[in-house]
């Protein structure tokens, strides 16, 4: 009889374990999952923010082909005012990063470092990362390395990935 009364003290002793062992279980989990999802977290975040920066920068280049004049162009009639392209293509640029999260840099500075190559008569635009677009009308191009910190949250080291763009006039089907 003796033996009879000892075994659910024993079955109620071993389900005990079994909870004390998930808690365990559940805070070595969470010890490892939690720097892997702030790791996406924040690799989510500068991927968004390069988006946002080449979004700026190919918006900036189509505001100032903008400014070519179609018509006059195609009489071979227009010299294209390349100083008033580059400025209006800053005056974007500024406009646009104004929104961009983890810049390092003041926007003001950034557009002074962008490199702008306006071709009136079409031409190639190389880039440093050997990329080459030819065009066989005009066009603007442009390139800058801007220094972005991210989000923050593990405490990665700012960087700065290459942004380019280009653009150029549509073509008028007649």
């Amino acid at each position: 009889m003796e033996q009879q009364c000892n075994r659910p003290q024993n079955r109620l002793l071993s389900r005990r374990a079994e909870r004390g062992q998930s808690l365990v279980f559940i805070a070595l989990v969470l010890a490892f999952l939690t720097p892997f999802v702030f790791t996406v977290i924040e690799f989510s975040e500068r991927q968004l923010e390069v988006a946002h920066m080449e979004d700026a920068l190919q918006q900036a280049t189509r505001s100032a082909v903008q400014l070519f004049d179609y018509e006059c162009l195609a009489r071979n009639s227009q010299r294209i005012d390349e100083e008033r392209a580059v400025q209006t293509a800053k005056r974007a640029f500024v406009n646009n990063i104004g929104t961009v999260l983890g810049l390092a840099e003041d926007s003001e500075t950034l557009a002074q470092r962008v490199t702008w190559r306006v071709l009136p008569q079409g031409g190639s635009c190389r880039f440093s990362n050997e990329q080459t677009i030819t065009f066989d009308q005009p066009a603007v191009c442009a390139e800058v390395r801007p220094t972005m910190t991210g989000f923050g949250l593990l405490g990665y080291v700012p960087y700065q990935p290459l942004i380019t763009a280009a653009a150029t006039l549509d073509r008028l089907d007649r």
